[in-house]
């Protein structure tokens, strides 16, 4: 299978998404839709509302959020951790709200949307392709779509494997403008050779994915499982390394790209290389730290002879 077919079979509709069990799916993706259209105040509000919701609901993840801040941020006090994590959650709601609105954009219109820091950076980005190392933050899916409308570039995918409905909605709006994605058992080949080729690669490296594949290192001073390969990557493809991350202005609704200057990282695959990535990652989430998706588990993998963090 090409490259370029494996996005597609990603975007093919099946009629067997219109089956009984993917109604509720189909329900979700109107709503959203529906929302595409209302103005930032009211998603503003539906958001807080459904972020204290969520609260109710969802208590294990809202564990697992506050067990980062505190691991990442032990100075800060209880308080300004709790406030932190407020408005992370609604953020992180807006942010999902506001997906109809990413799906239905017209090209070119996401970046005249967005709040670019700084342009001379996403110029440079422009004339010399490379390694866009980013994290999972509450603009992610934006940010990745409006570097998709005049950045040509690939990205790992990971399918969603109970629901094939939100796997061909998904990829539709992060392929829809050009975007290469691919599932992450492809390895990285496809991406090696799209960088060779004058494209960037989109690259999350925040995740855990656990020993076999990372090393430990610090990050917010606590060992974590890190995958140490962007530098190997820009080395071997010579192509630059720019942090950038996806943030969104709460007050406003408006999404900001903020771009840091290119980094230099070890082309090694070794606790020096993980050290110099989580540095940069912590760089980026300083800045404003209730941009960070802080529901995943980020210290789900431990040393030998540590204890589970989330356990409770």
């Amino acid at each position: 299978m090409s490259d370029l077919s494996a996005t597609a079979v990603f975007r093919r509709f099946r009629w067997s998404f219109l089956a009984p069990q993917h109604w509720p799916t189909w329900l979700g993706l109107g709503l959203l839709w529906l929302l595409s259209f209302v103005g930032h105040r009211l998603r503003w509000r539906l958001a807080r509302g459904l972020a204290r919701v969520y609260r109710r609901v969802n208590p294990r993840r809202v564990g697992i959020m506050a067990t980062n801040l505190a691991l990442c941020f032990p100075e800060e006090s209880e308080a300004t951790r709790a406030r932190w994590l407020e408005r992370h959650l609604v953020l992180h709601v807006l942010a999902l709200l506001d997906l109809g609105r990413l799906h239905r954009a017209r090209r070119g219109e996401l970046t005249e949307e967005a709040e670019i820091v700084d342009e001379a950076l996403l110029e440079r980005l422009w004339a010399e392709p490379g390694v866009i190392l980013t994290v999972h933050s509450v603009g992610l899916e934006w940010a990745a779509a409006m570097l998709a409308e005049t950045v040509p570039g690939s990205t790992i995918y990971k399918p969603f494997a109970k629901n094939p409905v939100l796997d061909w909605w998904f990829a539709g709006m992060r392929s829809r403008h050009g975007t290469l994605i691919q599932p992450r058992d492809r390895g990285m080949k496809p991406h090696m050779r799209a960088l060779r080729e004058g494209k960037s690669f989109f690259y999350i490296a925040d995740e855990d994915l656990g020993a076999t594949h990372g090393v430990f290192a610090p990050f917010f001073g606590v060992e974590k499982a890190t995958l140490p390969l962007a530098g190997k990557i820009a080395k071997a493809t010579r192509r630059p390394v720019y942090p950038v991350i996806g943030q969104l202005d709460e007050q406003t609704g408006r999404y900001r790209l903020r771009l840091f200057e290119p980094v230099t990282l070890p082309a090694t695959a070794d606790r020096e290389a993980a050290t110099a990535i989580n540095r940069v990652i912590e760089t980026m989430v300083r800045e404003d730290p209730v941009q960070l998706m802080w529901s995943l588990k980020y210290f789900k993998t431990t040393p030998p002879g540590d204890e589970d963090r989330y356990r409770h």
